[in-house]
């Protein structure tokens, strides 16, 4: 299967690289911005396109990695080019569904491929893409196929059902961007207890780095520590009395949250008081 790329961003890079070296064929890269697109092609020692036209007809699977906002404005250029009748394309939306391909002139087969993975740097975030967990919905004529090719090249692969994409989505976030939410609200409280920004950022650096660790290699419940695992209500009440109201409404969600967990992992302790102190806060 000829793999073709239009958009060059990081996401772009990091696929299209990995692919390459997995042993599939990567016909190359278009982009808007045609300097892009060649860095790309030069990058994965494929093909630059300066006709998004032509990139099609030289591919079978056409996988759009622009911006969400910019899938169906791109699509719709290239929905009526004959030449893209009976071909795949995919786009690598983590909320939008394969449902965006429709409306077309010509028969597509629509898939979404959603990388797990936060790609931060387009030149390095290829080396560790193995690790990344990829989910797939479309169409079933090539649904199987698809997966058994990223498998063939290394990936894990999830197939799932497009109408939970935005939900799914959400949950991706809250363990990735709102995890950086969370550690800023930790930054930002030995802050008011006097350290500086670069004392504050180093002195929880390896205790989160420690518990993100142990999460992905112990399981949350193996993992869990801290007064709400020990039912330490006194100091969950005295934590609560020092906060701000932002500050506070943060805390006692999250709390709520390894509460669940704490039950889980200690079935016979009576959280009964730590859940009033919790669910009773004004």
């Amino acid at each position: 299967m000829r793999i073709g790329f239009i958009g060059a961003g990081r996401v772009g890079f990091t696929m299209g690289k990995y692919l390459k070296l997995s042993g599939l064929e990567v016909t190359g890269y278009y982009s808007r911005n045609p300097k892009h697109a060649e860095e790309a092609a030069t990058f994965t020692d494929t093909s630059f396109y300066k006709d998004a036209y032509k990139l099609i007809d030289e591919s079978d699977a056409i996988i759009l990695t622009v911006s969400d906002g910019a899938i169906s404005e791109v699509f719709s250029e290239i929905k009526s080019y004959a030449g893209l009748a009976g071909k795949i394309v995919c786009h690598t939306s983590g909320s939008l569904a394969s449902s965006v391909f429709t409306d077309t002139e010509y028969q597509v087969y629509g898939y979404s491929i959603h990388p797990i993975y936060a790609i931060s740097d387009r030149y390095e975030s290829y080396k560790e893409f193995s690790n990344a967990y990829l989910t797939i919905e479309g169409d079933e004529k090539y649904l199987d196929e698809l997966t058994l090719l990223l498998r063939g090249a290394g990936l894990k692969i999830a197939k799932m059902s497009g109408d939970e994409k935005t939900r799914y989505h959400a949950a991706c976030v809250m363990a990735s961007n709102l995890v950086c939410g969370m550690y800023g609200a930790a930054v930002g409280t030995l802050i008011s207890c006097g350290f500086d920004k670069d004392t504050a950022e180093s002195m929880l650096s390896e205790l989160f780095k420690a518990n993100a660790l142990g999460i992905v290699e112990k399981g949350l419940t193996n993992q869990l520590t801290g007064p709400i695992d020990r039912n330490d209500v006194s100091t969950v009440t005295a934590h609560l009395a020092t906060l701000d109201a932002e500050q506070k409404k943060l805390y006692v969600e999250a709390s709520k949250q390894v509460l669940s967990i704490a039950k889980e992992k200690n079935p016979d302790t009576d959280y009964t008081e730590m859940e009033k102190i919790l669910n009773n806060l004004k």
